[in-house]
């Protein structure tokens, strides 16, 4: 009996050691607006005048505590289980173009790549961070793509040069997308310096350190 209530409490404590800290109370929200030039003719109403495409930005951590990647997967990975690989991003080809023309998805993710089209397409990468060529694909065709370093991954097609898409993989699941009014979110993070970078098919990559205040939340301002 005293064996069994042993190896009960040995592995209550390292499922509780691989789990790992809960973040502080004190943690905060860090959120901002994205500020980009606008592009001739692709121009909101009004007197901001903001540009059209500021939905197409990521905005991602750098690098973040463990305990907060883990909560931001949403499970426990428990001894003698492990989960199959998340396909994250469905992108679809149609009318010759990818959608979504920017996705994003957390390092070690696949992507599913469908042909919704009537004509055949052959979607193919020649970025550092993934090369992969799936190919000339017939209509109704699906593929699977995993990514396992972080980087942004240039989509293309080379049936149709006018195709063009981009993956942004990112080292953690610290990440989020713009509102069209440039406003962003991200997850809750414990005190300390971050480096916040930006993506933006028109601007490319840029970064920023922030401090997140020992209590409360952030609001920066993020331009290239």
């Amino acid at each position: 009996m005293r064996r069994m209530w042993t190896l009960v409490v040995a592995l209550i404590a390292s499922l509780l050691q691989f789990a790992g800290p809960v973040p502080s109370a004190s943690a905060g929200v860090l959120m901002g607006t994205l500020q980009l030039k606008a592009v001739s003719g692709r121009l909101t109403g009004g007197a901001s005048k903001l540009p059209r495409d500021l939905t197409d930005a990521v905005i991602y951590v750098e690098k973040i505590p463990p305990e907060v990647e883990r909560k931001l997967i949403g499970r426990r990975r428990f001894l003698f289980f492990r989960s199959r690989r998340p396909v994250e991003v469905l992108n679809v080809v149609q009318r010759t173009r990818f959608s979504p023309r920017v996705a994003s998805i957390a390092a070690g993710s696949s992507v599913a790549f469908y042909n919704l089209d009537k004509i055949y397409h052959n979607v193919f990468s020649v970025s550092s961070s993934r090369r992969f060529d799936l190919g000339k694909n017939a209509p109704g065709a699906r593929d699977t793509v995993a990514f396992e370093r972080a980087g942004v991954v240039n989509l293309h097609c080379d049936i149709h040069p006018e195709e063009q898409g981009y993956l942004v993989v990112t080292p953690n699941h610290a990440y989020t997308r713009p509102e069209s009014l440039g406003t962003w979110r991200l997850p809750v993070l414990p005190p300390g310096k971050y480096t916040l970078r930006v993506f933006h098919p028109r601007v490319g990559e840029f970064s920023r350190t922030v401090e997140m205040p020992a209590r409360g939340d952030l609001s920066v301002e993020l331009k290239p």
